[in-house]
């Protein structure tokens, strides 16, 4: 609960200039529209939201200037990262777009696997009405 309104809020943020000034493009990817098929790649990424002329600006860079939010971990099919070596994995892992930020959103269950290469963990409790 509030892992959604929580990347939205990030994105909004990051859109009017208040946070993360120095990404360039910041990509909102909801991981349930990628159940029935996985991640291959950025192109793969790029394609989702039509932009695979920047595919080459991205890798030329290492991903300097690029923020990656995958919200909804759990709800990525473990079918997809069940290899080790796939791209996907390999991004969250930080082994490839090594200058690039990647955020992830799942319940606490969710790709256990996974928790070692994380940098930094948040837990969202939820959220407060003002």
């Amino acid at each position: 609960c509030g892992k959604t309104t929580l990347t939205r809020k990030i994105s909004r943020d990051w859109g009017e200039g208040i946070i993360l000034g120095f990404v360039k493009y910041l990509f909102l990817i909801p991981l349930r529209q990628f159940y029935s098929s996985p991640i291959i790649g950025l192109s793969n990424i790029l394609q989702y939201f039509d932009l695979n002329d920047l595919e080459a600006e991205i890798k030329g860079n290492e991903g300097n200037g690029v923020c990656f939010i995958f919200d909804g971990l759990d709800e990525y099919s473990q079918k997809h990262t069940k290899d080790g070596q796939s791209w996907f994995e390999q991004l969250l892992r930080g082994e490839v777009l090594t200058s690039s930020i990647t955020i992830i959103t799942s319940r606490p269950n969710a790709s256990v696997e996974l928790r070692e290469s994380v940098h930094t963990r948040g837990e969202v409790l939820g959220f407060l009405k003002k």
